[in-house]
């Protein structure tokens, strides 16, 4: 067994590392300048500041944005779709609902793969699994010859109703690899083993675009590793809130698409056990992005099916709602007013207080100008930022403006914070939550600096800043656990399902996602399954997640679930209607493989004393200058309290008091920040 635990999360401007050392119960820190051409760069460099002997890393988990970023920006391979004879056009018809009613332009987005990059075979399942039409070799292999001659760099199969049985796709997919090595390949019944068709071909094409971008920049950190002399399995964060081995992300890397912001909704699961907090609106402010998710009762707020740039994803995911305003953000006018963001600095040139070149005004650069960033405090005095450059910068946006170079600085940030605001509502207000019930967590780089006043604007009163929020993401992922997902469509009425056939299809699952645990080194002792369905009246479009008891489905385990089904059919909606049919529509099975975490240990011993500053600055807020304090992080102890305005800095990150609040040190070492009444 080795000494460290590691983890890393790959910014857009920075690559945070977390180090958590078996000896002596110890987490260390990292933070290095992401490398944009070969982000693993950024990894090694890290690492190597902490440690000499990779052998020494017992367990490495990664988030990585390699597939998103490649379909973010439309950089993915070219891709063959193969369908069943006379399916050709579902992946481009879709569905006839406009997303966007009232807007004249709207335009659905531009498909991945091209109507003349579809092929047909002559196949045919019926809907109950049956075989009408028995699926031809010399067919397929004329098929795999024209896209061998097409040279398409991977392959998405969806034939239809191959999620009641994938013979015919398992034939494909063998003689896809025996003809076309090397070229990856995209089964839909192992990406999306659920009925609707035109979502699954999207889910199935989406995995087959981003797949060999993936699987090379994997390959390539594996390689990289292995030569620093890593041992061990890498595990890559998945959208749905666990983790998998890396062989699993290179077959199915649809689930590793927002592998890096799901760390922190991980890290706000563990701080809602620690803590009880049983309600948390976690925020991520990185150097481009700010990411929102939410803790509610307790649990991650996890969908199974989402909608990214126009495309419906069937895999799990927990719900993020991101915008483009990050520290690097950039200041700009149109029309006479004031916007920030999406554009962001990014780490090269990065904001101008940086002094590598860059001459846009940020958000940084404002927070700078406004003295809410101590120049020789950031990254814990390791980077000396030049604020003449960020005055130039934010001066040339004020004269525009017609007016003085302080207030453009905080017009700047309040235009940001209305931005965080804004994208808080869309998970709270716009859904029936009032985030005033639920506590803010904020994390990443810049996250800290702009809570206590997004905050403000939603009138949320408690503020928890987490040990090393900086590095977060990256601490939350130290703390999953591997998790499969599997599931089936048994469409039926609760009052005439064969229990029986329930019980079997569950049997399979458990049996399927064992086997994938098993090859991930997870044994029966260190297994959990969950059994869900999604449950409707009958007639509706949409379901409800309901967990079943656990155990065998039974008469009893049925009636409870309609019942738990109507329950939470009131919650969300506002009514139900307890004699009204109910009908399942998919079962599905969560496993997770139970990995050794550690909690975080509380002090039992709280300071009375007052915290001593390491120096006072001059910082604008509310439109005035105020004397405040600046306090180093590790200085703080347990129990010590003291009032904004007040600046706490740390390595990673830099938190921002503003008058009116109030700031207690908890056991864990947290920041608990109040608003004074």
């Amino acid at each position: 067994m080795g000494r460290y635990r590691v983890s890393a999360d790959i910014g857009g401007t920075f690559t945070d590392l977390v180090f958590y050392d078996i000896a002596t119960g110890a987490y260390k820190q990292g933070k290095t300048l992401s490398t944009p051409p070969n982000l693993s760069e950024a990894i090694i460099k890290g690492i190597n500041e902490k440690i000499d002997d990779y052998s020494e890393i017992d367990l490495f988990v990664h988030g990585t944005t390699s597939g998103l970023n490649a379909f973010l920006e439309r950089k993915g391979v070219k891709v063959a779709l193969i369908t069943t004879e006379g399916f050709k056009d579902v992946y481009h018809i879709g569905r006839g609902n406009r997303k966007e009613m009232y807007n004249l332009y709207f335009k659905k987005p531009a498909p991945l793969v091209k109507r003349r990059d579809v092929f047909e075979v002559e196949e045919r399942i019926l809907f109950d699994g049956s075989v009408e039409k028995q699926i031809n070799r010399e067919n397929v292999t004329e098929v795999l010859r024209q896209i061998e001659k097409g040279q398409y760099q991977s392959v998405a199969v969806c034939l239809i109703n191959a999620y009641v049985n994938p013979e015919h796709e398992i034939f494909i997919g063998d003689i896809c690899r025996e003809m076309l090595p090397g070229v990856s390949v995209s089964l839909s019944h192992k990406i999306a083993r659920e009925w609707r068709e035109y979502e699954r071909t999207s889910t199935t094409v989406l995995n087959a675009y981003i797949a060999p971008i993936v699987q090379k920049y994997l390959e390539l950190l594996e390689e990289r590793m292995k030569e620093k002399g890593f041992n061990e399995t890498i595990h890559i964060m998945q959208s749905g809130g666990g983790v998998i081995t890396s062989p699993i992300a290179k077959d199915i890397p649809i689930q590793t698409l927002l592998s890096g912001p799901v760390g922190g909704a991980v890290g706000n699961k563990s701080l809602s056990e620690m803590l009880e907090y049983k309600n948390l609106i976690g925020v991520d402010m990185g150097g481009t992005s700010y990411d929102v998710s939410m803790i509610i009762d307790g649990k991650p707020d996890v969908s199974m099916e989402t909608n990214l740039e126009g495309f419906p994803v069937l895999t799990p995911m927990i719900n993020i709602y991101t915008i483009g305003a990050g520290g690097g953000s950039i200041a700009w006018i149109e029309g006479g007013g004031l916007r920030v963001g999406p554009l962001s600095a990014g780490a090269d040139p990065g904001p101008a207080c940086y002094g590598k070149g860059g001459s846009e005004p940020t958000i940084t650069d404002a927070n700078v100008v406004l003295g809410r960033i101590d120049p020789e405090g950031f990254l814990g005095g390791k980077m000396i930022l030049d604020k003449e450059a960020a005055v130039e910068a934010v001066g040339k946006i004020a004269e525009k403006l017609n007016l003085s170079i302080q207030e453009t600085a905080e017009g700047i940030c309040k235009v940001a914070d209305a931005k965080m605001a804004d994208a808080i509502r869309q998970l709270t207000i716009r859904k029936g939550i009032d985030p005033r019930e639920f506590v803010l967590v904020p994390f990443g780089g810049a996250g800290p600096m702009h809570a206590c006043l997004t905050a403000e604007e939603l009138g949320i009163e408690t503020i928890l800043v987490p040990e090393m929020p900086g590095i977060f993401s990256a601490w939350g992922m130290l703390q999953c656990d591997i998790r499969q997902d599997s599931v089936r469509t048994l469409k039926s009425i609760i009052s005439n399902i064969s229990i029986d056939d329930i019980n079997e299809k569950y049997n399979e699952m458990i049996e399927e996602v064992s086997v994938l645990l098993r090859q991930q080194n997870i044994g029966s002792e260190h297994s959990e399954f969950q059994k869900i369905a999604d449950v409707r009246y009958l007639g509706q479009e949409y379901t409800v997640r309901v967990p079943f008891k656990q155990g065998e489905i039974n008469g009893s385990t049925l009636k409870e679930l309609s019942d738990t089904f109507h329950q939470y059919h009131q919650n969300i909606y506002g009514h139900s209607n307890p004699d009204g049919e109910v009908e399942i529509v998919n079962i599905r099975l969560v496993g997770i493989g139970k990995l050794d975490k550690v909690q975080k240990r509380k002090s039992l011993q709280l300071s009375t004393a007052r915290p001593k500053a390491r120096k006072s600055c001059k910082a604008v807020f509310y439109g005035k200058e105020w004397k405040t304090q600046i306090y180093l992080r590790d200085d703080l102890e347990p129990g010590q309290k003291f009032a904004g305005p007040a600046i706490v800095e740390e390595l990673t990150s830099t938190i921002v008091i503003p008058p009116g609040y109030e700031v207690t040190v908890d056991g864990f070492n947290n920041l608990l920040i109040k608003k004074m009444k």
